[in-house]
């Protein structure tokens, strides 16, 4: 193709790639209020608008219900990752920041109920930061210049920080959980099956619906707690004793505050809950109120998105099972098994459980990592739904699939007519179904939601809540409708206002105003500044770097400027640098100076490769997060090295790198496969040299111990000097950029210069133990006319960063970009053999 027709073909490509909307290098904007800045892509201008529009008369409401609130700006991010409903506060004190998330809820989840997401949101998010930034009193001197959190934060147990939220939002909406039914009917079913949450789980993740306690149970206890003291601000006072120069404990300053302990008053409550319930129990059974129609199965997972098949022969749910989740579809026409005879004429037979637990015909699994969202029937024998899997910004996208059943009954012929529609919603306080003219077909303690007629509709299946998962039931719709009214509680609760919920009450926050106009966002409002240090410990040498960094809220703008210090070995010297996320290629520049003496390593000197280097690096990192995932990174350096006390030599650099990587699973097993590869052309001193690096990795993924095996190769050609060569041991440095390092074979656990060449490979198998990896690794360098010498072998544990699935966003605005490895090594082989060797890593990037 000639260059005239190639040129403009090149030119034309970013421009049939799909348009950013939420990295940093999109378009975004910014609204700027008396307390708050509100960051939001511009495609989310709606979103942003809204909150900007109700978020000061918010504010206004916080001081006097929380005794506090912060001085300074708060910046606001608003994006949607995950096409889900959440919000997240973190209540840094030198950087705070509220992360909301715009997909609206579901109506059947915890915070379906509800009159504006952005209002909800904001108030239950903007309630935590009020909450938690309240400032010690009195804080010495270390605690001002080491404190990253305040003390009610520190002190508070999870089920406080999460219930007083939820408590703040129901009463700044008039809405919100502590309004709604699921609230309610989860305190009502678990106090009448005698499974309320133990104290000591209150603040716990597991079991059904176990995390979301800490805001449902929670908030109900903070409510008691607030009516038993008849005082509105009583927990100003808890806030106040937490942040007192006195330093009491939770438990302390609770029990000065209330006379007796969090514990106690909690057991207290759960018995008053359990009396209410029992007692609107006994009420309702006792006046035939009731109607929950029969069991078909049992399930020990939330469940959604239940519907019959067209030819009424199938049955399908969405069901989160923590062991087995997916869809799971029932033959409804496949023959029950009969009971199994006891083998011995003299046992007797077991009683039939009360609720049975029916297998699915079919499952569909999770596949790539993605729970099957959104089922629907593509016939009687066919499953359309949607995969949410990462595009190139991480942000999920649903992608369409289909599923066909085989095996079971064969499908019968469809119905012309269609089935009667039905709903479901709240009635009185309580989740029931109800006929297409509004009237109620269920009356339940519990909760009953997601009808399912079959297509004669003689049959309507629907979900029930449990306190160990949720019931698919079914029941007859062409009995008569209920009779209006509300199930028979007490008129004297022990609880008010609890077992059922409080009735939505008007809102008080004022009707919106209107929103400032947005302005394009502007790195400066938000760059914060921070202090960096990285470490390493290793046999090669101990080294430390401190020094200063920063960035701005999203991240388009990141510096850093470091002093490195270490012992004899080192490496010594410092560092400046920084990168502009703001386009698509996102440059970074570094300058550094560096001093490493390898021949005053504890373990092995290796003379001859003492040097002091000075230069700089131009880098462009462009990087793809969805699947696959790439990375690819051009960069050009130059230096200038003294080495060994020899005349200082330049040295210049021009190379490649990139990397590929993707996985495929169906439940929780599956393949990965991922590579990297590097390509440098160079000059030292006159002379030319050529780098290739290559490495080839494939892994087993399991729920046990997910193995994975690493293959590399290098090669150095051309006519390279001692400065260029492979060699093996030591780690990379946060003073030297990538790019000038490339020929060293890392390996912690062996010192600097243990061995090399022109050549390298390595092979490394591990076993994945958690966020620990147990790894075998035989590594060699060698010199190509020569004879490969035996390799050196490595066995030990390692727990990587990159392993403990952080939050690295969040990290990045409060420590940088760091990456840390702790290790503890058994060399096999060489100089360190048969030693135990622990080593440290902190590696810090602009």
């Amino acid at each position: 193709m000639r260059p005239r027709v190639l040129l403009p073909c090149l030119l034309a490509l970013p421009a049939l790639a799909a348009p950013r909307v939420q990295a940093p290098d999109a378009t975004w904007i910014t609204f700027t209020t008396a307390h708050y800045r509100i960051h939001c892509p511009a495609a989310f201008e709606a979103f942003g608008r809204d909150a900007a529009a109700r978020v000061e008369a918010i504010h206004d409401r916080y001081l006097g219900l929380v005794g506090y609130v912060y001085p300074r700006p708060i910046d606001i991010l608003i994006l949607d990752p995950m096409m889900t409903a959440n919000g997240m506060a973190f209540p840094l004190l030198r950087r705070p920041f509220v992360v909301l998330w715009k997909t609206p809820p579901e109506p059947d989840s915890a915070i379906g109920h509800l009159r504006s997401w952005p209002e909800l949101v904001l108030t239950h998010e903007l309630g935590h930061m009020h909450h938690l930034l309240w400032p010690a009193r009195k804080p010495g001197l270390w605690r001002r210049w080491t404190e990253v959190l305040g003390p009610v934060v520190e002190k508070c147990p999870r089920w406080v920080i999460e219930g007083y939220a939820t408590l703040l939002e129901g009463k700044l909406t008039g809405s919100g959980r502590p309004h709604g039914a699921f609230r309610a009917a989860v305190l009502r079913q678990w106090a009448r099956e005698g499974k309320l949450t133990p104290y000591r789980a209150l603040d716990g993740t597991g079991g059904f619906l176990g995390g979301a306690m800490a805001y449902l149970e929670g908030s109900a206890y903070l409510e008691w707690l607030e009516r038993r003291a008849q005082d509105p601000k009583v927990f100003q006072g808890l806030w106040k004793r937490l942040a007192s120069p006195r330093r009491r404990s939770f438990d302390e300053a609770f029990t000065a505050t209330f006379g007796f302990t969090a514990r106690d008053g909690y057991q207290r409550f759960c018995a008053e809950v359990t009396h209410d319930a029992l007692e609107l129990e006994r009420r309702a059974e006792a006046g035939g109120a009731l109607r929950e129609g029969t069991v078909f199965t049992g399930l020990d997972g939330w469940t959604s998105d239940l519907s019959v098949s067209p030819d009424g022969g199938r049955l399908m749910a969405l069901v989160r099972d923590p062991k087995k989740p997916g869809i799971y579809i029932w033959d409804l026409r496949a023959k029950a098994p009969a009971p199994e005879a006891p083998k011995d004429p003299e046992e007797l037979p077991d009683h039939a459980p009360r609720v049975p637990r029916v297998p699915p015909t079919w499952r569909i699994p999770p596949l790539d990592g993605s729970l099957p969202w959104q089922p629907v029937w593509a016939g009687s024998q066919a499953v359309s739904f949607q995969l949410r899997l990462p595009d190139a910004e991480g942000v999920l996208r649903p992608q369409a699939r289909r599923w066909t059943l085989r095996g079971g009954t064969p499908p019968a012929a469809v119905p012309a007519a269609k089935p009667p529609a039905f709903a479901w919603g709240e009635v009185d306080g309580v989740w029931n179904l109800k006929d297409a003219a509004g009237h109620p077909l269920t009356r339940t303690l519990s909760a009953a939601w997601d009808p399912a007629p079959t297509p004669d509709g003689k049959t309507l299946y629907f979900s029930r809540l449990t306190a160990t998962g949720v019931e698919i039931r079914k029941l007859d719709p062409t009995q008569p409708a209920l009779p209006a009214g509300p199930l028979p509680a007490d008129p004297a609760p022990m609880a008010p206002e609890t077992v059922l919920p409080r009735p939505d009450e008007p809102d008080p926050l004022p009707p919106p105003g209107p929103a400032p106009e947005p302005h394009p966002y502007r790195v400066g409002e938000s760059l914060k500044a921070f202090s960096l240090a990285g470490y390493s410990v290793t046999p090669s040498g101990l080294s430390a770097q401190v020094g200063a960094g920063g960035n701005d809220i999203l991240g388009r703008l990141n510096w850093q400027v470091l002093a490195g210090l270490g012992d004899g070995a080192g490496p010594r010297g410092g560092q400046t640098g920084l990168s502009w996320h703001g386009w698509r290629w996102a440059p970074s520049f570094q300058l550094f100076s560096v001093l490493a003496r390898p021949s005053s390593q504890r373990f092995a000197p290796a003379s001859g490769y003492d040097q002091e280097r000075r230069g700089a690096e131009l880098a462009l990192t462009r990087e793809d997060l969805g699947r696959p995932r790439t990375l690819l990174v051009p960069s050009l350096a130059f230096e200038r090295v003294v080495l060994a006390g020899r005349p200082g030599v330049d040295r210049a650099v021009a190379g490649l790198r990139g990397a590929w990587g993707s996985w495929w699973t169906a439940d929780r097993q599956g393949a990965s496969l991922s590579g990297r590869a590097a390509w440098q052309s160079g000059r030292t001193g006159g002379q030319d040299w050529t780098l290739a690096r290559a490495s080839l990795a494939a892994g087993w993924i399991n729920p046990w111990a997910p193995l994975t095996l690493r293959w590399e190769e290098g090669r150095l050609s051309g006519d390279p000097t001692a400065l260029d060569r492979f060699h093996l041991g030591g780690v990379a440095t946060s003073l030297l950029p990538e790019s000038l390092d490339l020929n060293r074979l890392a390996q912690a656990a062996l010192p600097a210069y243990t061995a090399t060449g022109d050549r390298l490979r390595r092979l490394r198998g591990g076993v994945g133990l958690g966020p620990l990896e147990a790894y075998v690794e035989h590594s060699v360098v060698w010199d190509a006319a020569a004879p490969r010498p035996a390799a050196q072998r490595v066995a030990g544990l390692e727990l990587d960063s990159d392993r403990l699935g952080l939050p690295l966003d969040v990290v990045r605005r409060v420590a940088g970009n760091l990456r840390f490895s702790l290790g503890i090594h058994r060399p096999l082989d060489g100089a360190m053999k048969d030693r135990t060797v622990v080593t440290l890593s902190v590696l810090l990037r602009p």
